[in-house]
């Protein structure tokens, strides 16, 4: 038997190798050459007295004991890893990985990020934009910002910003086309996302409008692009407040209808449970929690907030995955 384990960094060219099935693949992925994989498996199965891989003419296949020891590696090493990023989280330097939608990111969170950084310079914070639902159990981020009611399993959040939804433009757009009334919707090329190809007609419903038949001109995949559109005067899209009141504020988009949207569901900070006594974490959220606390939707918006049920719902819930 055994007593001695392999070396750590033979056990991590097994995994590359084992996983894709190629000495080439996995040189490419660990920035060696085919040969040296090749060599340090051999070393492996010399240490370890035991066969991983089956050399055939038709390519790399694992033996019955390299899948075996492919699966306990694969786990090894992933534990090391999530062990290791946990260690430089509760015992390092301060640092936090935050996952932001990518508009809230570029319209409110990096531009106040210096106040951020005066007031916890000690604070290592790395932010990533993305729309992917990123595991917390997998992976070592720190926080996210979500989208939903505030239920995810296994994590604590806080609701950070109500939101209502009213169409927008941008002002060149808006005075081309005259657009006053709701009606003038009809004459607009609407801005859609492919989450939900009816969400103008859902829209054209709540509002009132009769046989309403909305053509989109162009679908983006995301509320970032779908911002950016309208300011370039393509057409007229969905907008979400206050998260888009900077955009308005700026005069780079316009909401020309008083017909204001409520959504039940909201931004959520989300974060491990266990983390909540964080220090930098704790920093972070009383940071977000009063920036989002100084966004105010335009002006008047309050007073023309119309009730709204049902499938245009779902479909802000959707659109604001952004």
């Amino acid at each position: 038997m055994m007593e001695r384990l392999p070396p750590l960094h033979l056990l991590r060219t097994f995994e590359a190798a084992a996983r894709l099935l190629s000495f080439k693949l996995a040189a490419e992925e660990l920035h060696v050459t085919p040969s040296a994989v090749s060599h340090q498996m051999r070393q492996l199965e010399d240490a370890l007295g035991l066969d991983l891989f089956s050399r055939a003419n038709r390519g790399l296949q694992l033996t019955s004991a390299g899948a075996q020891y492919q699966h306990d590696v694969a786990d090894a090493l992933s534990r090391l890893q999530r062990s290791t990023a946990d260690l430089h989280r509760r015992f390092g330097r301060p640092s936090l990985r935050a996952s932001i939608l990518p508009l809230m990111a570029a319209e409110l969170i990096i531009p106040a990020l210096e106040t951020f950084q005066i007031a916890h310079p000690d604070i290592e914070l790395r932010i990533e934009t993305s729309v992917k639902i990123e595991d917390f159990a997998s992976s070592d981020l720190d926080v996210a910002i979500r989208y939903g009611l505030g239920d995810w399993s296994g994590l604590a959040s806080e609701k950070i910003c109500d939101i209502v939804g009213t169409p927008v433009c941008s002002p060149a757009y808006a005075q081309a086309l005259q657009l006053n009334s709701i009606e003038d919707i009809r004459r607009c090329k609407l801005l859609g996302l492919p989450l939900e190809a009816r969400a103008w007609e859902l829209f054209g419903e709540a509002a009132g409008l009769k046989d309403f038949h909305p053509e989109h001109s162009l679908f983006l995949d995301s509320l970032l692009a779908t911002s950016r559109a309208a300011e370039q005067g393509l057409g007229l899209a969905i907008g979400v407040f206050p998260l888009m009141s900077p955009l308005v504020q700026t005069g780079r988009l316009v909401a020309p209808f008083p017909i204001w949207v409520p959504v039940p569901q909201g931004y959520h900070l989300v974060w491990r449970a266990e983390d909540t006594d964080r220090p930098a974490l704790t920093a972070f959220r009383d940071w977000i929690r009063a920036l989002m606390a100084s966004l105010h939707l335009p002006a008047g918006a309050s007073d023309e907030i119309h009730s709204l049920d049902g499938d245009f719902l779902s479909f802000v819930r959707r659109a604001h995955r952004s």
